[in-house]
């Protein structure tokens, strides 16, 4: 997930939202800084997003290292799905590179249906890939 860290809201969102619906699909969301290891972070960083399937970014802090994670892996061709807090995306805008990409729009005090939008937006990017069906159901 590429994304400003050290965001209280953006953490929270991340562990209870994202994290769970991307893993209800079939695959495993994590942050470089989930797993500490020595070396340096720009060539780990390059090497997970070449060996991504996707990848998230959360542009709400128009975070250039966001912005940068996004543009590399497009450039690989990696399908990368765009997400902001709502007040942001509707206010400020995301940068104009991206604000016609589609966008997962999320708000902290009802964050089920960016939730859900993310489920269908990875089960339709990658149908081959992805668990279709949630396994409660």
């Amino acid at each position: 997930m590429a994304m400003k860290f050290g965001d209280a809201t953006l953490d929270k969102v991340l562990d209870q939202v994202f994290r769970p619906c991307v893993k209800q699909t079939g695959f495993e969301l994590f942050r470089l800084d989930d797993v500490p290891r020595a070396g340096l972070i720009d060539d780990r960083l390059r090497v997970e997003i070449q060996a991504c399937d996707f990848l998230i970014a959360d542009l709400t802090h128009d975070n250039l290292g966001a912005y940068w994670e996004a543009g590399y892996a497009e450039g690989l061709g990696k399908p990368v799905i765009y997400t902001c807090e709502e007040k942001t995306f509707e206010q400020e805008k995301t940068h104009f590179d991206t604000n016609h990409h589609l966008t997962i729009v999320w708000d902290e005090n009802s964050p089920g249906a960016a939730g859900e939008g993310l489920k269908a937006t990875i089960r339709a990017t990658l149908p081959h890939l992805a668990k279709q069906k949630d396994e409660n159901q």
